[in-house]
């Protein structure tokens, strides 16, 4: 059982719902909730675009895989698959 606490993010890209995942100690927490509306949700969309291509058109096993490599290695942020 882990103790750490997250601020969850939810965005669309195509269709598809993600949530960006925030460690709520990380110092990148103060920095994102600063940010204007909705900029936040189109730096993850457009991460998202750039980093898997367009996620509607893999299967949900495919979208797993690649965030699972997206987040790999990640402390203080991480992109899930949200409820779709």
């Amino acid at each position: 059982m882990t103790t750490e606490t997250y601020t969850d993010y939810p965005f669309t890209v195509n269709g598809i719902n993600f949530i960006s995942r925030v460690y709520s100690h990380s110092d990148l927490l103060s920095t994102i909730q600063s940010l204007p509306a909705g900029l936040f949700e189109k730096v993850n969309s457009d991460a998202v675009t750039e980093i898997i291509g367009d996620p509607s058109l893999l299967s949900t096993a495919e979208l797993l895989d690649e965030l699972a490599r997206v987040n790999e290695g990640g402390s203080h942020a991480f992109i899930l698959l949200g409820a779709n």
